[in-house]
């Protein structure tokens, strides 16, 4: 009852909006769904760009990431890294190396699914210098703290854990959080404030 009553009431709310009202949520719901598979695409792309260091390969996934949670609208930024980390456990081969549930399990996963929390920091970078910088470090650590204990539980705790999983990234990351950190002042200086306008 209660199920019909609200589709009807949207039906008759959506039917009595004006054609231009109408229009724009249309418009703004496309615009959305494009700036997601956008998100989806650059991280994809992202991932695509590695050295294959063994047994996780360094890519620019947290680069895109960061621009990602910077500069999209922050349920957009979640909702794109979320639907990134779904289709490639469904089995499309946008993770580094592939795709599906087995990839998902395997040695990476713990970074992979390390994105959702750190992304909900990213997401959350504010016009402070300093706080931003914070905050783009946090989520870098997020990422590898997921990654390394997500490790150690795949191929074992008596692996030299810090040198496979950590130890080989922290300066690439420390340069690609300054340069995202350099973007975003950048954009700050040009529109006089950080915004979200996507």
């Amino acid at each position: 009852m209660s199920l019909f009553f609200s589709r009807g009431f949207s039906r008759s709310f959506s039917q009595n909006l004006p054609k231009s009202s109408r229009s724009a949520i249309l418009a703004l719901g496309f615009r959305r769904v494009v700036l997601v598979l956008a998100g989806v695409g650059l991280l994809t792309l992202s991932a695509k760009v590695q050295v294959p260091f063994y047994p996780v390969p360094m890519t620019l996934q947290t680069m895109a990431l960061m621009v990602i949670g910077c500069f999209f609208a922050r349920s957009l930024a979640w909702t794109s890294v979320l639907s990134y980390v779904l289709l490639g456990a469904l089995g499309l081969p946008i993770f580094a190396k592939g795709g599906g549930m087995p990839y998902l399990l395997g040695p990476t996963g713990g970074y992979l699914l390390g994105f959702l929390p750190a992304m909900w920091l990213f997401a959350r970078v504010r016009d402070s210098a300093m706080r931003s910088l914070m905050i783009l470090f946090a989520g870098i650590g997020v990422i590898y703290a997921c990654g390394v204990l997500w490790l150690g539980s795949v191929i074992g705790w008596d692996k030299p854990l810090l040198a496979l999983g950590l130890f080989p990234f922290l300066l690439g990351d420390v340069a690609k959080v300054c340069v995202v950190w350099g973007m975003l002042w950048v954009e700050r200086g040009r529109v006089g404030g950080l915004t979200r306008k996507w």
